[in-house]
């Protein structure tokens, strides 16, 4: 992100030298000519002001560019905080349910092993135990921003019946920006649940996403893979995008942004169509 502000920069005070070595050379040609000295002069003038007017608006409109990015960076925080912050009131409000629930539990359990309904203590044991997982967080890492990201995906995943399978091993502190990070997974966890809602082909109990990240050799490895209907995939460009978002002429948009970010740190990307699953890999350099 620095070199590519000192290239902005470069670029932008090379606009008045370039044009300011054409003026002089104009002017040396022809001030041997009679008369052509004043009007070379005022040309001269004319050139400079007009570059110097330039270079001001471009430099202005360089940091208005980065101030609209810096808003949009700080509404992508606040919202990543506020689905946190959601989330943790949700859990709370569910376990206080459970813990004032519980006596009223342990009755309905007594009475079931009292008459030996075997059938619907196991029944009434499974829906307790989905009760008590979704009370709970499913990932604490000890990041802030992939526990909160990851834990509110996993929620979405099991609200459409898609099994979600995660392993993570990654450092409390990364030495990633905390934007770029939700943005990478947001759109790859995002793109996974899309791929499972939309294959219709396959039981719900079947949908499936394996989710793995992990940090090696100073590097964020990040491997998804998720059920997909291969009917519902095209590529537009170099990216993998469903037919539901060509036809909103929102090709890939989410991918992009993810390559975007990646280049910041010289990362790349790799996406795979095996059979009928979607894998993406990423590898984020962090040294």
């Amino acid at each position: 992100m620095k070199n590519s502000a000192a290239i902005r920069g470069f670029v932008l005070l090379s606009i008045p030298i370039i044009s300011l070595i054409v003026g002089l050379n104009l002017y040396f040609i022809d001030v041997h000519v009679e008369g052509r000295q004043f009007v070379g002069i005022i040309s001269l003038g004319a050139l400079v002001y007009i570059n110097v007017v330039i270079f001001v608006v471009l430099r202005g409109l360089d940091h208005e560019s980065q101030k609209t990015s810096e808003y949009k960076n700080a509404n992508i925080q606040l919202e990543l905080q506020q689905k946190h912050y959601k989330e943790m009131l949700e859990k709370n409000y569910q376990v206080r349910g459970l813990w004032h629930d519980m006596n009223n539990h342990v009755i309905t359990m007594q009475y079931l092993i009292k008459n030996q309904a075997c059938e619907e203590i196991e029944e009434y044991l499974l829906q307790f135990h989905n009760m008590l997982q979704n009370a709970v967080d499913h990932n604490r890492s000890g990041n802030h921003v992939v526990d909160a990201l990851l834990n509110y995906k996993i929620k979405v995943a099991s609200d459409n019946n898609i099994n979600f399978v995660h392993y993570i091993a990654i450092p409390e502190n990364l030495k990633m920006n905390s934007i770029d990070l939700s943005i990478i997974l947001g759109n790859v966890l995002d793109n996974a649940i899309e791929g499972c809602l939309r294959d219709s082909r396959r039981d719900q109990d079947k949908k499936i996403i394996k989710f793995n990240m992990y940090y090696k050799r100073e590097s964020l490895l990040i491997d998804i893979e998720n059920t997909i209907d291969e009917k519902t995939i095209q590529k537009s460009g170099n990216n993998m995008v469903s037919s539901k978002r060509i036809d909103e002429d929102q090709s890939g948009y989410g991918i992009s942004n993810v390559k975007q970010v990646l280049k910041n740190y010289e990362g790349n990307m790799v996406t795979q169509i095996l059979e009928d699953r979607f894998k993406c890999t990423i590898l984020i350099p962090l040294d």
